[in-house]
């Protein structure tokens, strides 16, 4: 019986000096991996298709943008984080991992898109303003541009399933 009460009591004690680790890097990178996944996710299938079927375009076009910008940074600091704790994981075997070229591919479309992309189709915005709405959506350089924005949005909403998915 006295052995008993040994393991008991000193399993109680393992248990209690245990360290706490509420938010280490890894939780802290699936934290953010999660939210950018979701996020994405939700931007893209529910809030934008929301904004326009509620506002005028011209008004949604303009929270769109606000909203997709905080993706962009958000997704760009997601994968900054994934990207430094798999060379951590892997040290120099990291690059032997889909899940850092799901990152760093998804890294560098969200820096071109946002830095790159978005910034012409601010510029066409504001150039095109004082137009009517229909030429807006009839000048080419802008479908184009915007076209291609999206496209590489749901692509990085692809890679970010991706990540999660990956071990």
């Amino acid at each position: 019986m006295a052995t008993i009460k040994k393991r008991s009591a000193k399993k109680t004690t393992n248990l209690i000096n245990q360290p706490l680790d509420i938010l280490n890097f890894g939780q802290l990178t699936k934290l953010a991996t999660c939210f950018w996944t979701g996020g994405t996710i939700t931007i893209g299938s529910i809030i934008i298709p929301l904004l326009f079927k509620t506002l005028d375009q011209i008004t949604a076009a303009t929270i769109t943008g606000q909203i997709l910008n905080i993706n962009a940074y958000t997704g760009m600091v997601a994968c900054i984080f994934i990207i430094i704790g798999l060379i951590i994981k892997h040290q120099l075997y990291f690059f032997k991992s889909r899940k850092f070229w799901y990152a760093l591919s998804s890294e560098a479309i969200l820096t071109v898109n946002y830095f790159g992309i978005f910034p012409i189709i601010a510029n066409l915005r504001t150039k095109l303003a004082d137009i009517a709405h229909h030429v807006i959506q009839t000048t080419p350089s802008f479908n184009f541009w915007h076209s291609l924005s999206s496209g590489l949005f749901v692509l990085t909403g692809l890679l970010a399933i991706l990540i999660v998915l990956e071990k």
